[in-house]
């Protein structure tokens, strides 16, 4: 593959910011949700069926037809989340190694499952707002991760083909997604390339370090 000039799309939480987000806190509180307004033959199926935590909320949203637990379920999401970015941080190498591949004339951006509100304050808290091209949120999106529609939008904006694009995440939710979108997908982590819970993936490549990018690209 040509890496000259490819798209390089970055998944934001976990993989180029280190925040501590209770992620099994909050699908627990949605699950408590979820289980005053459903049957609880409804409430067990949910319970042992794995779902992203925006997943949980549009499920509150089919099945709360006053619109309160939805709402509710939303501001809880946005309130772990600001609390999960209260001890965060960038680890060194990761500024340096995105300002050289920018030089290098790759094209940068964010594709995230985080609110437009928490990304705006991470890229302004952590300096990142000169290194991205382009940020694509949650709340731009009709469907978001594990949802290929980010990664098809993002394609078409700057017209780049499968070949052309990489995506970079740290989750079993990234690797899905770059599986739906039949892009290749580098898994950032230590622990393994995550797989899925739900179908079999196999990283593209897996890094330990974001520098370990500029030796590939």
């Amino acid at each position: 593959m040509d890496s000259s000039n490819l798209l390089m799309i970055f998944d934001m939480d976990g993989t180029l910011i280190q925040s501590d987000i209770d992620y099994m806190g909050i699908r627990d509180k949605l699950r408590e949700i979820l289980r005053e307004i459903v049957t609880e033959e409804e409430y067990q199926k949910i319970r042992r069926t794995i779902y992203t935590i925006l997943e949980l909320t549009f499920l509150i949203k089919e099945k709360d037809s006053s619109g309160q637990e939805y709402e509710k379920a939303w501001n809880l999401v946005e309130e772990y989340e600001l609390k999960g970015y209260e001890k965060a941080f960038v680890e060194d190498d990761v500024i340096r190694t995105l300002e050289k591949l920018k030089n290098k004339g790759h094209i940068l951006v964010i594709y995230t499952n985080n609110s437009r509100k928490i990304t705006d304050y991470a890229l302004q808290e952590y300096n990142f707002n000169h290194l991205f091209e382009f940020v694509l949120t949650r709340d731009d999106v009709k469907n978001s991760k594990p949802d290929p529609e980010g990664i098809y939008k993002l394609m078409q904006k700057y017209q780049k083909d499968k070949l052309s694009t990489i995506f970079i995440g740290d989750s079993w939710v990234d690797a899905e997604t770059a599986q739906n979108a039949d892009v290749k997908f580098i898994y950032f982590g230590s622990e393994g390339s995550p797989g899925t819970r739900r179908k079999k993936i196999t990283a593209s490549l897996t890094i330990g370090k974001m520098i370990e990018l500029l030796s590939l690209y």
